[in-house]
C-alpha cells in the first residue's frame, strides 16, 4: 500500500469513529432538552415505559458517542449502537406503514439509519491494534482502539 493510501486509511480509522460518535453525542444531548416531547412520541409509537427507555437511550447515545470520540472500547461502543439502531429504525421509521404524506420522509430517515448502521459495523470490524497499518512516523495516542 502506498504512503497516501496508508495515511488515508489511518486517518479514516481515527476520524470515522469520532464523526459517528459526535452524531450520537449530539442526538443524546438534544433528547435531554426535548425530553417530554420525545417521551410522548415514543409512547405514541406504542413503547411501554417510554420515559425509562428514553433515559436509557440518552445514556447509550451520550456514553457510546463519547467512547467513539475518545477512542475507548470503540468496538463495544459501535456494536451497542448498531444493536440499538436496528429496532429504532424499524419502530420509528417504518416507511411501509407511514401515511402517504410521510412515506418519503420516513424512507429517507430509514436509509440514513441504515447508512449509520453500516458505519457502526465498519467501526466494530476494524482491527483493535491502534498501530495497525499506521503510516511511517505516526504514532496514535495511547488507549485508542
Amino acid at each position: 500500500m502506498n504512503t497516501f493510501n496508508q495515511s488515508l486509511s489511518f486517518a479514516a480509522r481515527r476520524l470515522a469513529p469520532a464523526m459517528v460518535g459526535l452524531l450520537f453525542l449530539v442526538a443524546g444531548y438534544n433528547k435531554i432538552g426535548g425530553f417530554d416531547h420525545v417521551a410522548g412520541w415514543m409512547a405514541a409509537s406504542g413503547l411501554p415505559a417510554a420515559s425509562l427507555l428514553l433515559v436509557l437511550t440518552i445514556a447509550l447515545e451520550i456514553g457510546a458517542g463519547l467512547m467513539l470520540i475518545v477512542g475507548f472500547r470503540t468496538r463495544w461502543a459501535a456494536l451497542a449502537l448498531a444493536a440499538f439502531l436496528v429496532p429504532t429504525t424499524v419502530i420509528f421509521h417504518g416507511f411501509w406503514s407511514a401515511e402517504a404524506t410521510q412515506v418519503q420522509e420516513q424512507l429517507t430517515a430509514f436509509l440514513k439509519n441504515l447508512a449509520i448502521l453500516g458505519a457502526t459495523l465498519m467501526i466494530a470490524a476494524q482491527p483493535q491494534a491502534a498501530t495497525a497499518n499506521a503510516p511511517t512516523g505516526v504514532r496514535p495516542a495511547a488507549g485508542i482502539a
